[in-house]
């Protein structure tokens, strides 16, 4: 009898892996499936478009396919072009967004790299995520109707009313390669007059977001470069510096080039973050440009507050808490055991492997592989959404970005219909795929 009991747990055990390995499989080709889904794939429409123009390498927070782009609530109430059509891409907090798009690439470019598989594609791709980051800081200045400049002052998207399509010559126009089922946008930049109080342009939270990208970068990719060009390193500790500089001049008040301040309701005052700010930036650019950022307050006022903060989190608003999480991931010297804690108590998985991966070190012992597959596992095949037709609505995915918003795992309180881009499934997974790569398939197309 014990000799069957045995024989039986050995056969369960084996299926198990089995099914474990091919579970494995189906996560790994989502990963490729949420990719083509991101860019664009025969025909239909993805959430960006690969390039250099205005608007492009720069990923919709959302859209709506069933939108009325004629009567929208949002359209009409942002002070958006109206057009007759249905569709519509919606671009918000999206150099916050762009940072986890970086890091996505510099993780996928690593898992490539390490796998002996081809990286020219997102050598590429990479390269004008980054060209991105340039465009958003030269065209702010422009947007408020001054000259461009290169000066650490970033507008959040550079998307236009008809960003939808492009020019094929001055008499015809035909539909952006990714957008074509779409007839209209929201962003930043088509909607209203761009003003500096109204937000649109930096803040501490959107400056936060960029750094998980160029710290990723400057960890993984820190000698790879597209073609000719600077590395993709040395690109990230530019535009870091540019930035660090920025906020130093106005001593973390930030202000647009006429001197009119950012308000505090968009991110305007960065002391609260300018510790961990100004100590990310001092690793992105291993202090390359100067010798310390910081300065001007960020250790005096900016390391206290920032310290309670972290001790007040359970009180805090979902952003300052998620903002404090993701600030906490890029400083190695803050304990991951503390960090894995916090990340559980508030449903965020995600920053103690940001943190074990962006250093190299162990993952906390209550973070482990069965807890992160349990998640990718029941990410929607199709991709995430929250009301739109035939949407897979699937409980923990259906949030604007589940590391963001987890209050929203399960719909947003709002009722705003959308698909999401999935960059939160794509980090989780390339993070997950570095971190546990010696059990996993190999990381190929």
């Amino acid at each position: 009898m014990k000799i069957v009991t045995r024989i039986c747990i050995l056969l369960f055990c084996l299926s198990y892996v089995g099914l474990k390995a091919q579970t494995q499989k189906q996560n790994l080709q989502k990963y490729w499936d949420y990719k083509d889904r991101l860019t664009g794939k025969d025909g239909f429409g993805g959430f960006l478009d690969i390039g250099i123009g205005p608007g492009m390498s720069l990923a919709a927070s959302e859209r709506n396919p069933e939108a009325d782009c004629e009567w929208d609530w949002y359209l009409r109430s942002a002070d958006c072009s109206l057009r007759k059509g249905k569709g519509r891409l919606h671009w918000g907090d999206a150099s916050l967004y762009h940072g986890f798009y970086l890091a996505i690439l510099a993780l996928e470019y690593a898992n490539l790299e390490k796998a002996n598989q081809p990286t020219d594609a997102v050598a590429k791709e990479l390269w004008y995520a980054l060209l991105t980051v340039e465009r958003l800081d030269s065209m702010a200045e422009v947007l408020l109707g001054y000259p461009a400049a290169l000066d650490g002052f970033f507008v959040r998207d550079d998307v236009r009313n008809d960003f939808h399509y492009k020019k094929e010559s001055t008499t015809k126009r035909r539909f952006a390669k990714n957008q074509q089922n779409f007839n209209c946008v929201s962003s930043s930049a088509s909607c209203g007059l761009m003003q500096v109080d109204q937000g649109g342009f930096i803040s501490q939270d959107q400056v936060i977001g960029l750094f998980i990208g160029f710290s990723y970068i400057q960890s993984l990719v820190p000698t790879q470069k597209y073609k000719d060009n600077i590395g993709f390193a040395a690109m990230a500790a530019l535009q870091t510096d540019r930035i660090s500089r920025y906020m130093l001049r106005n001593s973390w008040k930030l202000k647009g080039p006429g001197g009119r301040k950012i308000p505090d309701k968009w991110g305007g005052n960065a002391l609260g973050l300018s510790y961990p700010i100004a100590t990310i930036a001092n690793q992105i650019t291993q202090k390359k440009y100067s010798k310390t950022y910081l300065k001007r307050g960020a250790l005096r006022l900016g390391l206290p507050i920032f310290d309670l903060l972290v001790l007040s989190l359970s009180m805090q608003h979902q952003t300052n808490r998620c903002l404090a999480l993701m600030s906490l991931s890029m400083l190695p010297k803050r304990s991951s055991k503390a960090l894995a804690r916090k990340s559980i108590r508030h449903d965020v998985l995600l920053f103690p492997l940001l943190k074990a991966v962006l250093f190299r070190q162990k993952l906390p012992s209550k973070i482990n592989q069965k807890s992160l597959e349990n998640l990718l596992d029941i990410a929607p095949s199709k991709g995430p959404c929250f009301k739109t037709k035939n949407c897979e609505e699937v409980p923990e995915w259906q949030s604007f970005n589940r590391w963001l918003h987890p209050d929203f795992k399960n719909g947003n309180p709002y009722g705003v219909v959308a698909e999401t881009p999935g960059l939160d499934y794509m980090l989780l997974y390339n993070l997950y795929h570095f971190y546990f790569h010696e059990s996993l398939p190999e990381y190929r197309r």
